[in-house]
């Protein structure tokens, strides 16, 4: 998407022979897109709270990956937000120091003590902007799942500046992309559900409201992907597979047939890429 918007800004010359008012036919469904996720924005409050829309996106693509079981890992989130998300899985929890009980200790920019392919999935939610060498983080998230394993991350694009206790990094999926770049990269976007969304912050955080009443500025990113497997199927049997594991998440509730569908973008504001 990122890079269909950059064509569309250098575009020069004359436009392609299917024309639709004025626009080409890839660019009119470009513009059509664009105003979908504007009415999107705009509508922001008939989407569920953030930690349940995440999590439902979550359990989206790890049912897409086929990964059905096994241990989770999430990194920095100390209240177990995303727990009952994944009720299939022993599901851990590191962060710098231990808040609750079964919390792991470490650093995920080194963390030498956690055995190499320990876990079936790792994530983070607002996680990577306070990562100091977040180029450290993304080798040690690769050398601690298993082949096959799957990884989430959602973090920040624009966003108020919050210390807790540093606000290091922005993000684009590009960026992203190229931390986790010997992943098999599933999905990589903008998530622009909240823009619009007035964030004042609190305490000491609280900023004053900008002429439009707040910062407005709210934009979020994500990345999944997957660590290949040298011992899986390839060919038309990896996609044999993946169909099946497709229909499993369905069946399951893990993978909402009209998201599936993408019949319109409020079912499912991260469409694929053709």
């Amino acid at each position: 998407m990122t890079e269909q918007l950059r064509r569309l800004g250098r575009r020069r010359g004359p436009a392609p022979e299917q024309q639709t008012g004025g626009l080409s036919e890839a660019d009119a469904k470009l513009l059509e897109q664009a105003k979908a996720r504007q009415r999107l924005e705009e509508n922001f409050e008939a989407f569920p709270p953030r930690t349940e829309r995440l999590g439902q996106h979550i359990k989206t693509m790890l049912g897409k990956s086929g990964v059905k079981g096994g241990r989770i890992l999430e990194i920095g989130g100390r209240a177990n937000p995303y727990k009952d998300w994944f009720p299939g899985f022993e599901y851990n929890c590191l962060d710098l120091e231990i808040s609750e009980p079964g919390v792991i200790q470490g650093d995920i920019t080194n963390c030498p003590e956690i055995e190499s392919e320990s876990f079936d999935a790792i994530i983070s939610v607002d996680v990577f902007e306070h990562i100091r060498e977040p180029w450290l983080a993304a080798p040690e998230i690769i050398r601690l799942l298993k082949p096959g394993g799957f990884t989430y991350h959602s973090t920040l694009f624009s966003w108020r500046y919050h210390p807790c206790p540093v606000d290091y990094w922005r993000y684009t999926p590009e960026a992203l992309s190229f931390l986790f770049k010997d992943l098999r990269m599933m999905q990589a976007q903008f998530d622009t559900v909240e823009r619009r969304r007035n964030l004042a912050g609190k305490g000491k955080h609280r900023v004053e409201p900008d002429a439009f009443g707040g910062f407005r500025e709210n934009w979020r990113v994500f990345y999944a992907g997957v660590k290949e497997d040298p011992n899986a199927a390839k060919g038309v049997a990896a996609l044999t597979a993946r169909q099946q594991a497709d229909a499993e998440a369905r069946a399951t509730g893990a993978l909402d047939p009209s998201e599936a569908e993408l019949k319109t973008v409020r079912d499912n504001p991260y469409p694929e890429e053709d």
